[in-house]
């Protein structure tokens, strides 16, 4: 299936995707780090074998997220992996590359699903998703804060209903969950870090305390 707009060279997109039938495409905290070293290695023009790298050269996480990539296919402002879903802020960086990397993010994590779990057939539903966001657009602004919070759905199913009055213990738990680049946002010093290209994106916040005054004010600004 052929996408009736094609993705443009230098502009941003909302892209996101759920498992097909809304099922679990992360199960363990391994799958979670499957997904997140792909998110890193597929933004290549060139071709990496992760079992090769994990099982043959015996590299670590760690060192996967250091790899020499060459040319990126796509800058990634933001990330954050669900159970069912994942949600990506990008830039296309050269003609065909977000195709191509969400083809080999897609391909690469489906393989690895099915044969860990012993199944077959399609992962996700269909093609992804994709929202084109203008550079001026105030929703750019508004998706570093959607993003960042959707983790909140798992602990708190109707945390859309007490956004105005968020607890302390959603705030903790923004600050526990691994799988987004919430962390990055706020200073933590990790190597999942070099999963993003903030620079190749509107400087919105000055420092790490501005973007967590932002998600402050995203609880209670939100409408």
């Amino acid at each position: 299936m052929l996408r009736k707009d094609p993705f443009i060279t230098g502009e941003y997109y909302h892209i996101y995707n759920r498992g097909i039938d809304k099922r679990i495409i992360f199960k363990s905290s391994k799958d979670y780090e499957r997904f997140m070293m792909l998110l890193y290695l597929a933004n290549s023009h060139d071709s990496f074998r992760l079992d090769n790298i994990l099982n043959n050269q015996h590299k670590t996480f760690s060192e996967v997220l250091v790899f020499d990539r060459g040319e990126l296919l796509v800058s990634i402002g933001t990330w954050c992996l669900m159970t069912n879903h994942f949600h990506l802020l990008i830039r296309q960086e050269v003609d065909g590359g977000i195709t191509k990397f969400m083809r080999k993010l897609g391909v690469g994590y489906s393989m690895y699903f099915n044969i860990k779990y012993q199944r077959t057939g399609a992962l996700f539903g269909g093609l992804f998703k994709s929202k084109l966001i203008g550079v001026d657009d105030n929703y750019m602004r508004h998706l570093f804060g959607y993003i960042h919070i959707n983790p909140l759905e798992i602990l708190f199913p109707n945390w859309e209903d007490q956004i105005k009055r968020p607890s302390s213990d959603m705030k903790k738990f923004l600050e526990s969950y691994r799988y987004s680049s919430y962390l990055d946002y706020i200073g933590r010093d990790r190597i999942e870090k070099n999963i993003t290209n903030k620079e190749n994106f509107p400087e919105y916040f000055e420092d790490s305390k501005s973007f967590q005054d932002f998600v402050e004010n995203y609880f209670t600004d939100t409408e």
